[in-house]
């Protein structure tokens, strides 16, 4: 099961990275995960491939979806087929691989440790999670204005929040604009905790590295890695857990089945 959870995890966030760089994302690091997971999930699969890591990415998700990349309107989009050039935009998007790093963070926290968080503290982390995810959807739209889809999502989005948040209805137009205005909120102090782009952790200024976090025992104390995602870049500062950690005990490590896990308490 957590082999498949795995699997399942690098093949979509592959996918949403692979997705935002073909519409043309400001975003470096949108493009090397794309690879980073496409690679992996040809490691976890054991493939024998001459293709590279997006290509057989984007062929495992057209295997999972039932789609034809050749034929089927709904790959298109993946493919960068259907969308005319982006167009300049006037807005200023966070760095793309941080908003899905904060989105799959807040996912983590408002759906599956849910019950372990308080009440306030679990609806605080659904409405970051539903900030990001409209936010992610908002920025799509506006790199390729011909989804309409994207752009529809968007603004639901932009409404349920408001909703939440008590505010009076609005258009679509200020509901999207009110999920980049949510955001700013959630991280007032971004620009004076910037990285700079030389940064020693390796994020070239984004404040996000891809980096392992599960492991699978090969015996013998022997791991190899079978999974990244994005986390916050320390700054070349080792990530030391105090003994009190309640997750790890100071090891910065969990272990379960046959894996281990980086620790995130």
């Amino acid at each position: 099961m957590t082999a498949a959870l795995s699997r399942a995890s690098t093949l979509h966030l592959g996918v949403l990275h692979d997705v935002f760089a073909l519409r043309g994302a400001e975003d470096p690091d949108v493009c090397d995960s794309a690879h980073t997971c496409g690679d992996t999930l040809r490691y976890l699969d054991d493939a024998a491939t001459t293709t590279t890591g997006v290509d057989y990415l984007r062929q495992q998700y057209a295997r999972a979806h039932n789609l034809n990349p050749a034929t089927d309107d709904q790959f298109s989009p993946l493919l960068g087929q259907s969308f005319p050039e982006p167009l300049d935009l006037d807005v200023f998007y966070p760095a793309t691989s941080d908003l899905i790093h904060h989105m799959c963070d807040a996912y983590f926290w408002s759906k599956i440790r849910n019950p372990a968080l308080p009440p306030d503290a679990a609806a605080t982390e659904a409405r970051r999670h539903l900030i990001c995810h409209g936010l992610l959807l908002d920025y799509a739209a506006a790199l390729t204005p011909a989804d309409t889809a994207a752009a529809a999502a968007a603004a639901e989005a932009g409404h349920a929040l408001r909703a939440r948040d008590g505010r009076p209805t609005c258009s679509d137009h200020n509901a999207r604009a009110y999920l980049l205005d949510a955001y700013r909120d959630l991280k007032p102090s971004e620009e004076l905790d910037a990285h700079p782009v030389d940064c020693p952790g390796g994020c070239r200024g984004d404040g996000i590295v891809l980096e392992t976090v599960t492991w699978e025992s090969q015996g013998d104390g022997i791991y190899v890695p079978v999974y990244q995602e994005p986390v916050d870049c320390s700054g070349g500062e080792p990530d030391v857990h105090s003994e009190n950690c309640p997750t790890c005990k100071g090891h910065g490590y969990t272990y379960s089945r046959g894996e281990r896990h980086l620790c995130f308490g």
